[in-house]
This record gives C-alpha cells, sequence and structure tokens, in this order.
C-alpha cells in the first residue's frame, strides 16, 4: 500500500479530521449572510424571552437585547424549532455581544463546529458498514466534497443543522437497531428529538427505525413484553423529549405540534422561482422539480455511483422477496449489512416520494430536502464498494488514486470558487445555467457586494437593491468601518450605486434603470452572480 494510506489507521483519520477542522475554523469568516439569518435568530431571542418570562421577568426588564422582540407565540416564524437558536441566543445574552458581525460569526462558527461532528458521525456509519476507516474516509470526503453542503455549513442554520443532527440521528437508529438496550434506546429518542425540533419532517426516522425494529424482531413472537419493551420506551421517551426542546409547545404540547405539521411543506408565502426559465409559483411546483435539482447541483462521480448502488439494492430487495414468497421464514434482509443499506435506501427515497406525493411547497432549490442527501451518498458509497470488490480487490492502492482523482475535479472547483461554493452546478445545468435556475437566491453575495463599494468610496454613500433582497442585513454583517459608510435606500432613485444578486421572489425580471451602468460583478465559472451598478454622472 501507498505509505501515505499505510500509516497507522487512527492517526490518518485523526490528521483527516483535525484538518478540516482547522480549515473550517480558517474560513468560517468568509462567508456572507443569508437573507433568513435575522429570522432565525429572533426565534432564538423569541424562546429565550419565553423562559425569563416564566423563571424570572426581571432579566427581561435588565437587558435591552428583547427590545421589540415578539412574544414566542407571536412569532409569524413559528414551524422551526429552536435546538440551535436557543442556545446562539443564550450565548449571545450572557456573553453581552451587541455587535451584529459578532453574533452572526457566532452563529455560523457553531453552524459549522455541529456539521463537523455530524461529519464524524457520518465516518463512523461508514465503518460500521464497511469496516473500512479507508471507505469511511472516503465517504466522509463525499459528504465535505460537496460544494452546496459544504458552503451552508457555515451559515445555513435550519437545513444544515437538520442535516447534521439527522447524520448522528441516524448513527443511534443503527445502534438501536444493532442492540436495543436502554442506553441505545434513550440515545436514539434523543437525537431523533434535537433532529425533530430542528425541522418537524425528523420524526420520520424514529417511524422508519420501528418499522425495521418490528421486521427484525417479528419472529419472536414468544417473547412479546421484550420485544416491544424498547418501543414502548421510545414512544415515551421522544415526544418528552421533543417538547423539552421546543418551547413553543410547552404550554399546550399536542396541539401546538398538531399546527406545526398541519403546515408541513404548505406556506403561504408569495413566492417564485425560476426554474428552466420561467418563475413558478413555489407552491404549486412540478413534481421533478427536487428531482432536477439534486441532480444538478451534486457532483457528477456520486450520482453515477449513485445509480449502480441504487439498482444493486433495488435488485437485493426483489431477491430477498422472491425468498421470503419460498420460506416465509426468510427476511427482507440476509445479514446485517444488507438492513443498513435497506435503512439508507428507505430513508432517502421515503422523505422524497412523501414530498413529491403531497406537492409540498419548495423554494429555493432543494434546500428543504439536504437531510436526504447523507442516505443519497451512503448508497453513492455502496456503488463505490461494488466496484471496489469487482475490478479492485487486490489491488488497493490503484483504487484510492483512483477515488482520489475522481474527487480532485471539484476539490479544486470548490478552491477556485471560494467562498461562493454554494453556487455550484454539474454539467447537466448546461453553461447557461444562471438563464435556467435559481442563483444566489439568499443574497449571500451582497455583503461583498457592498464591502467593495464601501472600500470605493471614501465617504457616506446610499446604496439600493433592484432585487427582493434585504440589504440591511447584509449591511449589518460587515465590519463598522465599512457599515458607518453605507446607507441602504428604501427608495432606489436616490442610490449611487444598485445592487442585483439576480433574485425575484415575486417572478418579475429585475430591471436595471437607465442611467445606471455596471460598475463591477462578481462571478463563478464566467457567471455574473452578483452585479454592482453605478449611476451615470
Amino acid at each position: 500500500m501507498l505509505p501515505f494510506f499505510n500509516l497507522n489507521k487512527n492517526l490518518f483519520t485523526f490528521l483527516f479530521f483535525f484538518i478540516f477542522l482547522i480549515i473550517g475554523i480558517a474560513i468560517f469568516p468568509h462567508f456572507g449572510i443569508s437573507i433568513d439569518e435575522d429570522n432565525t435568530r429572533i426565534n432564538g431571542l423569541s424562546s429565550l424571552k419565553y423562559i425569563f418570562e416564566i423563571l424570572s421577568p426581571e432579566l427581561i426588564e435588565n437587558s435591552d437585547k428583547f427590545t421589540n422582540i415578539p412574544s414566542l407565540h407571536e412569532y409569524r416564524e413559528q414551524g422551526i424549532g429552536a435546538i440551535f437558536d436557543l442556545p446562539m441566543a443564550f450565548m449571545e445574552y450572557i456573553f453581552n455581544i451587541s455587535d451584529s458581525r459578532q453574533y452572526y460569526l457566532l452563529r455560523h462558527f457553531f453552524n459549522y463546529l455541529i456539521f463537523f461532528s455530524s461529519v464524524c458521525f457520518f465516518f463512523l456509519i461508514i465503518k460500521k458498514r464497511y469496516e473500512s476507516s479507508h471507505m469511511a474516509i472516503l465517504g466522509s470526503l463525499f459528504l465535505v466534497l460537496s460544494p452546496r453542503i459544504f458552503a451552508d455549513s457555515f451559515y445555513n442554520n435550519k437545513d444544515l443543522i437538520f442535516l447534521s443532527l439527522f447524520i448522528i440521528c441516524l448513527y443511534y437508529a443503527l445502534k438501536f437497531l444493532e442492540n436495543s438496550n436502554i442506553k441505545n434506546t434513550i440515545l436514539f429518542s434523543l437525537t431523533s428529538s434535537l433532529a425533530t425540533d430542528i425541522r418537524i419532517l425528523g420524526i420520520i426516522l424514529p417511524i422508519i427505525i420501528i418499522f425495521f425494529y418490528l421486521i427484525k424482531n417479528f419472529k419472536f413472537k414468544n417473547n412479546k413484553i421484550k420485544v416491544l419493551s424498547p418501543i414502548i420506551l421510545l414512544l415515551i421517551l421522544t415526544p418528552l423529549f421533543i417538547t423539552l426542546f421546543w418551547p413553543y409547545l410547552w404550554n399546550d404540547p399536542l396541539n401546538n405540534f398538531i399546527t406545526i405539521f398541519k403546515k408541513l411543506g404548505h406556506f403561504d408565502e408569495n413566492i417564485y422561482n425560476f426554474y428552466f426559465g420561467e418563475y413558478i409559483d413555489a407552491r404549486n411546483i412540478p413534481w421533478h422539480y427536487p428531482v432536477v435539482w439534486l441532480g444538478i447541483t451534486t457532483p457528477l462521480i456520486y450520482i453515477i455511483l449513485f445509480i449502480i448502488g441504487f439498482i444493486f439494492t433495488i435488485k437485493k430487495i426483489y431477491k430477498n422477496l422472491i425468498k421470503i414468497e419460498q420460506d416465509e421464514n426468510n427476511n427482507f434482509w440476509q445479514n446485517k449489512k444488507e438492513m443498513q443499506d435497506l435503512v439508507f435506501f428507505t430513508t432517502f427515497l421515503i422523505p422524497l416520494i412523501i414530498v413529491i406525493y403531497l406537492n409540498s411547497t419548495l423554494y429555493d432549490g432543494w434546500r428543504h430536502l439536504y437531510f436526504i442527501y447523507p442516505s443519497f451518498l451512503l448508497i453513492s458509497l455502496l456503488g463505490l464498494h461494488i466496484i471496489k470488490i469487482s475490478f479492485f480487490r487486490k489491488r488497493l492502492n490503484i483504487f484510492l488514486i483512483l477515488a482520489i482523482c475522481l474527487l480532485s475535479p471539484t476539490f479544486i472547483w470548490m478552491i477556485k470558487n471560494h467562498p461562493y461554493q454554494y453556487l455550484y452546478f454539474n454539467i447537466f445545468a448546461g453553461k447557461d445555467f444562471n438563464n435556467n435556475f435559481e442563483m444566489d437566491y439568499w443574497g449571500l453575495s451582497n455583503a461583498k457586494a457592498l464591502e467593495y463599494i464601501a472600500k470605493k468610496e471614501n465617504g457616506v454613500v446610499i446604496v439600493g437593491s433592484i432585487s427582493t433582497t434585504d440589504l440591511n442585513i447584509s449591511k449589518n454583517f460587515l465590519l463598522k468601518k465599512y457599515r458607518n459608510n453605507l446607507i441602504i435606500a428604501s427608495e432606489i432613485g436616490n442610490s449611487k450605486y444598485l445592487i442585483n444578486n439576480h433574485r425575484n421572489w415575486l417572478g418579475k425580471k429585475n430591471i436595471v434603470p437607465m442611467n445606471y451602468e455596471t460598475f463591477y460583478e462578481i462571478k463563478i465559472d464566467e457567471i455574473p452572480i452578483n452585479t454592482i451598478y453605478k449611476k451615470i454622472e
């Protein structure tokens, strides 16, 4: 084996994760800020305010943190839990962080740390399945070298936190299926509740795992109490933990949970998606919308491997069904590894089918379904494993070199386009992807555009936006010396500069006034993602 791969396995793993951690810590301030982050911050503060109202109301009166913060049950953004936002709000309060850039950077830092932790658990899942550190490292690289996922891991405190918690929950789900003792049952119910407390769809994993558990144990008819005890404990603890970590549920757990569940996937916002060159209502998207977005924003090599793994899994399911038909004592899987593959298969496919069947509201690409991506990659790794055992059983060095070579183009692209990895498209999107699909939907590049303007101007300058994204949160993310030089115009008429991140929620084309000309553009792959216009003097 190559000397580098022949290092002590634990040392090699440590080096991989140490480098990954250091890189993240070094670059987390480089990313912009999304337009949703002010809402999620308020979500945390409103939950903290609610807790203080119960425990010690004077804490609210003695702090200006809660000025203009709505009460928890009046906050319009209910529907996401506060499992991330509440601890961030508490840290902001306890350390008295008043500078807007600092409290947003705090959130970005912990956003990344949670993702980093989930990659560690992803490594453990793969190692459990393949009993190979090399496969576990490669699988972890698949997740890290997914450009959109990697970029979102620094600022997306909804979808990426949910993805991260879903990975951790999936690990304990496998532990629970392997050994349903009290410890594993508690850990699985705890992590299930944490995932559910960021997005309510997290409840789908314990439902799937209960189904697997019952299939696995249906033969033990004489030990019903022993078989059902872990399920009963799981069904008791999970709702309790969900309620405990979600303050919104405290005063009326069942009804408030049902209210949020009814809103699942259906929102009243009048938002339009730009899809195949046309604006479509996000409340009435075509069934193929999430499938296409997954297909055009995932590195091609992962898709090819996924197809191999997916077909292999389908064949295995078919063969096992035939065996069950011939002998009812057979099962849907022949061994523990097949069962794990089936868990990955169902946790990818079932949520996707549900979203398509219910015609759920989706906007900004497929980010609401990011949580199925780890299962997608686990199926891709099955495809990689099949190639390995078919062609490289005795040539591990060649296999590892080939795998690294196939990952290199994505790695190079991510370095070249840092910190705009969130706009990755593969060849399926075409060269003119900007004319067909949504680009910088969250306005993350606006902060860099504002900073560029502030650096070019000596005094105070008025800046407006011709997109539907608000520039104020981007301004608040800048260093104070830049913030003080910028005034965000409510009307664009008096603006010296206009910023266009090419996003319009209303389904209209952004119109540039005749008396403005292009001043500067931020680009990826030679495609403008943000354009600054300057008034013609």
